[in-house]
């Protein structure tokens, strides 16, 4: 019941910001004018935020469900700044912009490999407990490298700096489609793998008493959520806090919701207060555009420090 009506809920609160979204102050829709703000502006805009906030949000999920922890996330693993150093390289070497998704990709992946290579040598074993501190130094490198090629190459990087500060103003509808087809075949294996992913949340040994390969399972698994987290990355730019805070608010909330229905409100939930965020960043200093990663943050900040404080108390 309860599932149910925060379904219909979230669903209304998506409708509403999608409206909100698309019609604020379009004005009268026989204009021509109007038309082209709403098809060729505020469309492809409001769809790359529900994409965007869709795929950072499961893949937070993914992240904090196999990790085990908390703060896992593409920002905290160090996982945004390599998507963001593959696509500043992409932009050096004149790369297509077709092929901008398969450098952030590229890195990304190889900053995975980096953080749990790193970690298993700190820890000695499988990688969990540090893996965040690894995935905080390796960000911290790459954004190192990033800032010299912006400080050698300023002519090619000026954009590039918008990278750090993610937002949906430049949307097209070419980047919703590439960002849309990822997103979508990504899903469709990730809600085949519900059955082998609820078998990890048992534990390594459980799960492989019960016949399960844990590190194949969990590698495709982070493998997955590398990718969507790259191809947003590459076209969105770096956006914190919302693969972190939603997923522990959906857990806090209702800890009897299976993994298949928290997948379900964390996908409905992170593309309707993506496409807000974005919503309130173009009107709050109108015509001052302020990207959705800022309000997000400011959004985010103070419900994560929350989440912390009282998680001892839930713990009791």
């Amino acid at each position: 019941m309860w599932y149910s009506r925060a379904i219909i809920l979230w669903i209304l609160l998506l409708i509403v910001s999608v409206l909100l979204s698309l019609s604020w102050g379009i004005g009268a829709m026989n204009d021509t004018l109007s038309q082209t703000i709403l098809f060729q502006v505020r469309m492809p805009r409001m769809l790359q935020a529900l994409l965007a906030g869709i795929g950072l949000t499961i893949a937070g999920q993914m992240f904090q469900t196999l990790l085990n922890n908390p703060l896992a996330d593409s920002f905290t693993l160090g996982l945004a700044s390599g998507a963001t150093l593959g696509s500043g390289l992409a932009v050096v070497m004149g790369v297509s912009f077709i092929w901008l998704p398969v450098f952030s990709m590229v890195f990304s992946i190889t900053t995975l490999i980096l953080v749990i290579t790193l970690t298993s040598v700190m820890s000695k074993g499988y990688p969990v407990k540090t893996l965040i501190l690894a995935g905080i130094m390796i960000g911290a490198l790459f954004n190192a490298f990033l800032y010299v090629l912006i400080i050698f190459n300023q002519s090619k990087m000026n954009n590039i700096v918008n990278y750090m500060f993610g937002g949906f103003s430049t949307a097209e509808y070419n980047e919703v489609t590439y960002i849309g087809i990822v997103l979508i075949f990504c899903l469709i294996i990730l809600f085949s793998m519900i059955s082998k992913i609820k078998l990890l949340q048992l534990g390594d040994l459980r799960a492989q008493s019960l016949g399960l390969n844990v590190r194949a399972v969990t590698y495709i698994v982070l493998f997955i959520a590398t990718i969507v987290t790259a191809v947003i990355v590459a076209y969105v730019g770096v956006i914190g806090f919302i693969g972190m805070v939603i997923p522990q608010l959906i857990r806090r909330i209702k800890r009897n919701y299976r993994l298949g229905q928290q997948m379900v409100l964390n996908i409905i939930i992170g593309g309707t207060i993506m496409v807000l965020s974005d919503w309130i960043g173009s009107i709050v200093l109108d015509p001052f555009q302020i990207p959705a990663s800022i309000i997000l943050a400011l959004l985010g900040i103070p419900v994560l420090f929350y989440l912390m404080a009282t998680q001892q108390r839930v713990q009791e």
